[in-house]
Parts: structure tokens; C-alpha cells; sequence
């Protein structure tokens, strides 16, 4: 399958740059697509030319398209068109800090596509962090172990049903975070993901809480 992405301003690709940090990329796309399929994406830059890359789909995300890999040597074009920001427009160490304990759901997002790892725990310490950020940090496919941990160690977080199933069928949550996860997941869901949609070892733990072993 063959999927095409654009980038119309410098600001795009270079947000497209920073998502390749984290292993894979977001291609908005309605197709029908399933996890660890073969893809060939065009990459269409900003001066209308294009770049093809042979890819795998890491992640299926509803409603927002699909996280796509895409090849090293790609990649590495695709960095050179994007030129480093001047140093008077990046905000210090402490003040992303700040912006992931504080700040927006925009700041806070900003900080989530950090190449600072580091930084992003702190967004979970947010008060004003909703189930809804924190479901959508466990369907991220590009987020780092230590925030799929940090939520399963939040009871209020992992004991809801959506979560629980978004850590299970989240393709780079560790095998025993995600495993662990199908406690809190509903009866019906447990049996849908027993028939696959699910990382393998995920599947073979629900057939095994399904009948009974």
C-alpha cells in the first residue's frame, strides 16, 4: 500500500522531524490499514519535490491516521531541509519545565514531541492533566517506556477500562506493563483482543484470562 503525506510550510516538516526522533511518523490517512503492514510513503516537502520511503505501520491511531517508520537514509535528508532553529527562540531546560507542570494542553503537547525525553514525565505531573491526555499518551505509539510505566503505576489512570486496553494493544508498552494492564479490561473487550488487534503476547495472556488458565 502506498500512502502520500504533504508538507506545505518548513514548520511542518520540521515537526515532521521531530515525530521521526521518537521511531516513526504521523501520516493522516482514512485507509484501511493494519499493524506492522508494509508501506510505501511519499513524502511531499514544501519546494514540491518528493521522497519515497519503504515503511511499516508501528501504530493504527482512529480518527488521526496512522505511525508510520520510515527509512534511516530518508530520514537523514529530511533533517538536512530543516534548519536549526535560532537559540533566542528555544526555550531554556526550566522553562519547558514549567510549560510541562503548568502549562496548556498545547504547551503540554509541545513538550511531549520533545527530543528531551526527559521532559516529558513532567507533563503527567500536570494538574490540569485529563484522562483524556492521559489516554492519548497510552495510544502513542512513540512515547517513551518510562511514561506507559509511569501511568500504569497511577491506579486512577490504568483501573479505567480504556486505558487498560490502550496500554494492552499500544504496540511499544513493555510486555509485562501491558500484560498487567489486561486486569482492568472489560470482559468483552478482554475477548476482542483474545482474537488479536493486540501485540502477541498481549492475545495469548487474554486467551488465557478468557478460559479460565
Amino acid at each position: 500500500m502506498r500512502l502520500r503525506v504533504s508538507y506545505t510550510t518548513p514548520k511542518e516538516l520540521a515537526a515532521a522531524v521531530e515525530q521521526m526522533a521518537h521511531g516513526a511518523i504521523l501520516v493522516p490517512s482514512t485507509a484501511e490499514v493494519a499493524f506492522d503492514a508494509a508501506i510505501e510513503l511519499e513524502l511531499v516537502l514544501p519546494d514540491g519535490s518528493s521522497l519515497i520511503s519503504a515503511g511499516r505501520v508501528l501504530h493504527v491511531l482512529p480518527g488521526h491516521g496512522v505511525a508510520v517508520t520510515i527509512e534511516p537514509a530518508i530520514a537523514e535528508q529530511l533533517k538536512a531541509r530543516v534548519g536549526a532553529p535560532r537559540a533566542a527562540e528555544e526555550p531554556t531546560h526550566a522553562q519547558k519545565i514549567h510549560q510541562a507542570l503548568h502549562g496548556t494542553r498545547d504547551q503540554r503537547n509541545a513538550i511531549l514531541r520533545d527530543r528531551n525525553r526527559q521532559l516529558h514525565a513532567y507533563v503527567l505531573k500536570n494538574p490540569q492533566i485529563t484522562v483524556d491526555d492521559v489516554l492519548a499518551i497510552a495510544k502513542n505509539p512513540i512515547m517513551g517506556a518510562d511514561m506507559y510505566k509511569l501511568i500504569s503505576e497511577r491506579q486512577d489512570w490504568v483501573q479505567r477500562p480504556q486505558i487498560a486496553i490502550a496500554l494492552a494493544r499500544n504496540p511499544k508498552v513493555p510486555g509485562d506493563i501491558a500484560v498487567r494492564a489486561l486486569a482492568y479490561v472489560a470482559p468483552d473487550a478482554l475477548r476482542q483482543l483474545a482474537k488479536g488487534g493486540a501485540p502477541p503476547h498481549v492475545v495469548t495472556a487474554a486467551r488465557k484470562k478468557v478460559i479460565g488458565k
